[in-house]
């Protein structure tokens, strides 16, 4: 897949928590269409606030946030500014470390309820579609199952057909196998290798290094709410140029 136009452009964004905590300071970020970038870091190094500003889950501070040409500054009241929110929600899909599926709604229920409530998309079509998705991560069979009786591992891949259901052009993974048993990491991280080599723009928050290694176009290391090193999965991890890289691999390898 081509790989040129820019889906996502942020410009110098920040963020403070509380008039002092500096989280994110004047982060440029620019990923192009059918990209994989993923972000390691240290815990509280910014990683999953500067993903929840891409979306405007978090305000941020001050900068500019752009997606698919959807552009919004930071702080402004352009009267316009809540509509353009929704589009670039629309646009990107999300899926957390926790899955947040709707305990009172089977798999499928829980697939089909964005396309249904906030796109108003016939339920008829919405299932089928969504019938194609547990198919695609491997879920067919727990279709009328609820929440409480999946596994991390099933739920994880049901908030991720649940995100793909509103045909998003990005998906934004924050630590998604973070709160899994190490035995079911590996059948999220499938679902996210497939995605990635059919040519979605990610970029991921994960400590998956395999992940990383094999499927990233970029990895970006963060610290302190500033970027410290960028470059390709060899570039990073076989021929770090920083110490504060090298220590931070030498850590978690």
């Amino acid at each position: 897949m081509e790989k040129s136009r820019a889906m996502i452009k942020i410009t110098n964004i920040h963020k403070v928590f509380n008039t002092t905590h500096h989280v994110l300071c004047g982060i440029d970020l620019e990923v192009n269409k059918g990209e994989t970038v993923v972000i390691i870091g240290a815990s509280g190094s910014g990683k999953s606030t500067l993903l929840r500003c891409i979306n405007f889950l978090e305000e941020p501070t001050a900068g500019t946030v752009e997606v698919d040409g959807t552009r919004i500054v930071a702080g402004g009241a352009e009267k316009e500014r809540e509509n353009k929110i929704i589009e670039i929600r629309k646009k990107t899909g999300m899926c957390f470390q926790a899955f947040n599926l709707f305990p009172h709604m089977t798999a499928l229920e829980n697939i089909i309820e964005g396309p249904v409530t906030v796109l108003g998309q016939e339920k008829k079509k919405a299932i089928l579609y969504a019938d194609e998705l547990l198919e695609w991560v491997g879920l067919t069979e727990k279709r009328n199952e609820y929440p409480s009786r999946l596994s991390g591992g099933q739920q994880q891949r049901v908030a991720i057909a649940r995100s793909l259901a509103m045909k998003p052009k990005i998906m934004l993974f924050d630590e998604p196998t973070s709160a899994l048993d190490p035995e079911l990491v590996g059948e999220v991280v499938e679902v996210m290798e497939r995605l990635a080599r059919d040519g979605m723009t990610i970029i991921a928050v994960t400590h998956e290094m395999h992940f990383a290694r094999d499927v990233a176009d970029r990895v970006m290391i963060m610290d302190e709410g500033n970027w410290i090193e960028t470059g390709s999965p060899d570039e990073i991890f076989n021929h770090p140029k920083k110490l504060q890289t090298q220590k931070f691999l030498a850590h978690i390898l």
